[in-house]
């Protein structure tokens, strides 16, 4: 059952995720743009560079809002054809549903990392999803140009762009954050005066690295690992955090998939600092047994808006839902993990028309 905690509007108001869509045979999806429903542009800034941004074909000439989606997929291309022999499996980092739920309503729109193709191929010795995932080499450029300035300063291009090439008589643009994205978007609504709505999912609020010592903690009361064992995990963590925020804008020097220069970017700014400056309408949704990004984080956005008096915030929280929209149940006995993700996605989609 999903809970929702709604305080009454007066103005109209890693970690990283990997939602991959696995599909076997290359012609089970297509590798272009126009094969997901997607139209291609590409703007070129004497600064930025090139950038890369799709918006769904799907009524394009009717008059709708704009859905402007952030995900975290760190320097991984929508598309991924992984190809070992005579077999290949796709990996979308951007699932179709999440897209195409939208469409009808929405011209939904987002952007490809700095240096990062729609589709590239990687040949492995085996085929194997996540190891597959944690292996592919991000472009040069997008390690020089990872973290949090390129994306924002590229987006709100686009969303420019957006508004003067889409019919939108409403003038009406959400920004929509998931995981990684989800850290991003308080920040662009905040230097982005056409974002009139804002939604984050599967995303934290507060310091990124905050969750990992969270969990350490939870582990320890949950009779995981013991409180010392916890402690000593935490403090390694500090420690990398010392050397990461000492040396924040290295991209040679990585940790848990990222360069120096990505931790430092989004660890060095707080979503809950833009937020609370924001007068939009917000929505913010969060599964309660999410680990990348633990609800402690939701939960306290939402105290600080109790105590500031603010009421553009509706927080939805997901009761026993992982960082992927799935909830584990009992069935027979057995544990079966059931997605939440179309229930979820629907819940929004009424929010945004609501407000």
């Amino acid at each position: 059952m999903i809970t929702l905690t709604k305080i009454m509007i007066t103005m109209k108001t890693l970690n990283i995720i990997l939602l991959c869509c696995l599909m076997k045979g290359i012609a089970a999806q297509g590798v272009l743009p126009e094969d997901w429903g997607l139209n291609a542009y590409q703007i070129n800034d004497p600064e930025l560079g090139e950038i890369n941004y799709y918006i769904t074909q799907k009524g394009i000439d009717q008059d709708k809002p704009v859905l402007f989606m952030v995900s975290g997929v760190r320097g991984l291309p929508v598309m991924l054809v992984v190809s070992c022999g005579d077999q290949s499996m796709q990996l979308g980092s951007v699932p179709p549903d999440q897209i195409f739920s939208f469409a009808d309503d929405y011209h939904v729109a987002f952007i490809s990392k700095a240096g990062t193709p729609f589709c590239d191929t990687f040949i492995v010795d085996e085929i194997n999803p996540m190891k597959n995932l944690e292996e592919y080499q991000p472009s040069e450029e997008y390690v020089q140009k990872c973290g949090m300035d390129w994306e924002i300063s590229a987006s709100i291009k686009v969303i420019a762009m957006l508004n003067k090439q889409l019919p939108n008589s409403q003038k009406k643009v959400i920004a929509l954050g998931i995981s990684e994205g989800g850290q991003l978007v308080p920040k662009l609504a905040h230097e982005c005066s056409h974002i009139t709505h804002l939604v984050g999912m599967s995303t934290s609020g507060l310091n990124q690295f905050y969750s990992s010592i969270i969990n350490r903690r939870m582990d320890a009361n949950a009779g995981l690992i013991t409180h010392q064992e916890a402690q000593e995990a935490i403090d390694e963590l500090f420690e990398v955090y010392k050397k990461i925020y000492a040396d924040s804008e290295s991209t040679e020097k990585w940790y848990y998939g990222h360069p120096y220069k990505r931790w430092g970017s989004f660890c060095s700014d707080i979503p809950m600092d833009h937020l609370v400056e924001l007068d939009i309408p917000i929505l913010y949704v969060k599964g309660t047994s999410d680990r990348n990004s633990s609800v402690l984080h939701s939960d306290y956005i939402m105290l600080e808006f109790l105590k500031l008096g603010k009421t553009n915030l509706t927080y939805l929280t997901l009761p026993g839902v992982d960082h992927w929209l799935n909830e584990t149940v009992l069935k027979d006995g057995e544990a079966e993990r059931i997605s939440r993700r179309k229930e979820v996605f629907d819940s929004v989609a009424d929010w945004i028309y609501e407000n």
